[in-house]
């Protein structure tokens, strides 16, 4: 009776062994980094450059906008609306904690008022939890829209504002 609790303690063992040794394919959040000052925003990925990869294209960092302005991303994950099961984009505004959804390379910015701004995309999955790659562009913007719709050429849906 004893070999056979042994025997069954010792295949339970391997089993969570072998399931703990698949691990998860979701690189950590600490693989990504933010912009600097540089002519073009970030680009981040995971250690070497076999994680995905996301950049701002376009605006450039410090660049004098008019808004709206389109933001341009790169990626080389697939962007699509969450319920393709793609990946997509977060976008948020001067830190907020409110963020619109981006579900391609690029998206029309409403509604910054003049001044200085920061915009940090974040790469997510289906599921809105974290791919790992994010980027952040500084922008300046001459022109205020006026407008207060916040909406996004391109984002396929929206999950709120961008909370300012």
């Amino acid at each position: 009776m004893r070999s056979h609790r042994t025997f069954v303690f010792a295949t339970g063992a391997a089993a969570l062994l072998a399931v703990a040794a698949c691990g998860t394919s979701t690189p950590s959040a600490s693989s990504g980094s933010s912009g600097s000052g540089g002519s073009s925003a970030s680009s981040a990925s995971s250690a070497g450059s076999s994680g995905p990869t996301l950049s701002i294209v376009s605006p450039a960092t410090g660049a004098s906008v008019a808004a709206p302005f389109m933001l341009k991303v790169s990626s080389d994950e697939t962007l699509g609306p969450t319920s393709t099961g793609d990946d997509h984009l977060h976008v948020f505004i001067d830190g907020s904690s409110s963020y619109k959804v981006m579900t391609s390379d690029q998206m029309k910015i409403t509604g910054l008022s003049a001044g200085k701004h920061t915009i940090l995309v974040t790469l997510q999955h289906a599921d809105h939890s974290p791919v790992g790659p994010k980027a952040t562009v500084k922008v300046d913007v001459t022109k205020g829209s006026g407008s207060s719709s916040n909406t996004g050429t391109g984002s396929g849906g929206s999950s709120g504002g961008y909370g300012y």
